[in-house]
């Protein structure tokens, strides 16, 4: 069954800002740019209640020190998992980020993402696309809810069925044919 999705909650955008000072400690002294991304950072947007992260690295000889660090806090490495320079990792448990006062956190998705890749490009531009007209958020919101209104609906089938929504998002906002191409075949 998929997690229903529930009414924009701004404790999403605080929850965020707590993960991000602590993946930011963590990463002092290194170049990454830590961004909310997904449904949870756009206002007034219904979501699943999973906040989604890119910590984005300007050179790809970082990965290795910052998944090290990562598996340190207690996340596990989940690798590319078929979209090129975007690295997953999962939290072990609710306790992930581990801090010296077992703090339980707000469940998230965790990606570290190459600076140039399609996979950031894609969160960054749809984001700010949303962000920047409420009429873009008000059809999405729409879509996902009557997309899970539908019987029988899987996880693959929703994400895929969203596809052609933010494509059409994506090229408006300057992507390129090859980079939408990428991301329609990683949907299928």
């Amino acid at each position: 069954m998929l997690h229903l999705i529930q009414p924009y909650d701004p404790r999403w955008k605080s929850a965020f800002e707590q993960l991000r000072q602590v993946l930011a400690d963590a990463l002092s002294g290194m170049e990454v740019d830590i961004q909310h991304v997904g449904s949870t950072s756009i206002p007034d947007l219904c979501a699943k209640p999973i906040i989604d992260i890119d910590i984005i690295i300007l050179s790809p000889s970082l990965l290795l020190a910052v998944s090290s660090i990562l598996e340190k806090l207690g996340y596990i490495a989940k690798g590319e998992q078929g979209i090129p320079g975007r690295f997953a990792f999962r939290q072990s448990s609710t306790k992930v980020p581990i801090q010296n006062d077992f703090h339980a956190w707000q469940e998230h998705h965790l990606y570290v993402c190459y600076a140039d890749s399609v996979a950031v490009k894609n969160h960054l531009l749809f984001r700010d696309a949303l962000w920047k007209n409420a009429t873009l958020v008000k059809e999405y919101a729409s879509l996902k809810e009557r997309l899970l209104q539908e019987k029988g609906m899987t996880r693959e089938r929703y994400n895929r069925l969203k596809t052609d929504f933010i494509l059409a998002v994506l090229a408006s906002a300057g992507m390129n044919e090859n980079e939408l191409h990428s991301i329609r075949k990683q949907n299928e």
